[in-house]
């Protein structure tokens, strides 16, 4: 179990929904946490806009700072965008900040992290947080036009694999990890989906934001890299991998 006492933590998008959750809990815990987020967050609040590129290097920079080091990051915050891709304006500029903040802010978040681990001379960890849409198209949600929103949380994906990749092969002093949630009430999906989670979707199995936060802190307890909150992930993704397998033995190629 991560001992978190003491340790110094960024937890972006932390005025609401999963990042409020992350925020409590390693307050619980022991760890002194800087929330950073567009709107209020709170106690020992950052205000940071992720839309802009520059906002994640001097989040950290704010972070040591006032506290002396920096210990981990929860790069949590993201936005949503909905428009089904045959009606979507994909020069909308609000696809900027979508773009920016669900997929690039991480790795821009990571790099002053990484450095600043090896000043301290100690390790630190990165949990990024993506999504079930990172990993497939669920059927409970098909009908939400959430191309361009799914397109940014499969980037941050693979840019969390590759990091994970770099930082293992590189010994670099950075452990990555990358959350998963499914259906979890957020001001976020509440915006698409209704306020009365009792009327969502069954097949999404809805928690609340404190049992996501759980699972969260019991991945990195375990030591894991994917982190997902629901069975069902598994389920999902299970056409993708059919599709390939089926294709692969219609185009004679083995098994691979």
């Amino acid at each position: 179990m991560i001992d978190w006492v003491g340790q110094v933590v960024l937890v972006t998008g932390a005025a609401s929904g999963i990042g409020r959750a992350l925020a409590d809990a390693l307050t619980l815990r022991g760890a002194r946490v800087v929330g950073a987020d567009i709107a209020d967050a709170g106690g020992d609040a950052l205000h940071a806009d992720l839309a802009r590129p520059e906002a994640a290097g001097q989040a950290v920079a704010a972070v040591i700072a006032r506290h002396g080091r920096i210990d981990a990051v929860f790069a949590n915050a993201g936005i949503g965008y909905n428009r089904r891709l045959l009606k979507a304006d994909l020069d909308d500029p609000r696809l900027d900040a979508l773009w920016e903040i669900n997929m690039l802010s991480a790795t821009r978040l990571a790099k002053p992290l990484e450095a600043a681990a090896r000043a301290q001379g100690s390790r630190a960890r990165i949990v990024i947080t993506g999504s079930e849409n990172s990993l497939s198209l669920p059927d409970s949600i098909r009908e939400f036009g959430n191309g361009l929103y799914a397109a940014s949380k499969h980037g941050v994906l693979i840019l969390a694999e590759w990091l994970a990749s770099e930082c293992r092969t590189g010994n670099r002093p950075l452990d990555v990890h990358v959350l998963l949630p499914g259906g979890v009430y957020t001001g976020l999906t509440a915006g698409g989906l209704g306020p009365d989670p009792a009327g969502w979707p069954a097949d999404m199995g809805v928690i609340m934001p404190d049992r996501a936060a759980e699972i969260a802190l019991r991945g990195l307890d375990l030591g894991l890299f994917y982190i997902p909150t629901h069975a069902h992930l598994i389920v999902d993704m299970r056409a993708r991998f059919d599709g390939m397998t089926e294709a692969t033995r219609a185009l004679g190629l083995g098994q691979g």
